[in-house]
C-alpha cells in the first residue's frame, strides 16, 4: 500500500474535515503488516473514525459480522485479499459494505466491489455519502 509522508498538512486537513463531519464512522482495517496497520488507524483515528482490526479475511469476516462497520478498509496486497473478496461478497449481511483500498498510484483492479481511493479524506467523503443514501 502506497502511503504519504507529508503527515503535518494531512493533519491539519483531518481536523478541518471533522470540525465539518458530525461523528466518525466504524472501519475495519483488514492488514497484516502492522506498520501499515498502525498508519491506517492513526489516520483514521485523526480523522473521528472508530477503528477496529483484523489480520485476515476469516477474522475480518468475524468482527464484521458484530461491529458491521460503514466501511472495510484493506490492502490488495494482503495474502487472503481474494478471500476476503469472496467472503464479503457472499455474505447476506456484509455484501452491501463498501471494501476500499486507498493507494496513491491509483491500481486498477478487476473486481467492481472494490473502491480504490486516493487518500483518506475520499474515505471521508464515501462514508458520508453512505450515511446520506441510508438516510
Amino acid at each position: 500500500m502506497a502511503l504519504g509522508t507529508n503527515t503535518t498538512s494531512a493533519t491539519v486537513r483531518a481536523k478541518e474535515h471533522s470540525l465539518k463531519r458530525k461523528t466518525g464512522a466504524t472501519i475495519l482495517v483488514v492488514e497484516d503488516v502492522e506498520e501499515i496497520a498502525l498508519h491506517m488507524e492513526q489516520a483514521l483515528i485523526q480523522r473521528d473514525h472508530k477503528v477496529i482490526r483484523a489480520l485476515n479475511a476469516e477474522e475480518a469476516i468475524q468482527i464484521a459480522q458484530q461491529a458491521l462497520p460503514a466501511v472495510v478498509l484493506t490492502d490488495p496486497d494482503l495474502p487472503t485479499f481474494d478471500r476476503l473478496l469472496q467472503l464479503v461478497s457472499e455474505h447476506p449481511q456484509l455484501k452491501e459494505i463498501p471494501l476500499v483500498i486507498i493507494d496513491l498510484d491509483e491500481r486498477q483492479l478487476n473486481d467492481g466491489r472494490v473502491k480504490v481511493l486516493q487518500d483518506f479524506e475520499a474515505l471521508d467523503n464515501l462514508v458520508d455519502s453512505l450515511r446520506s443514501s441510508r438516510s
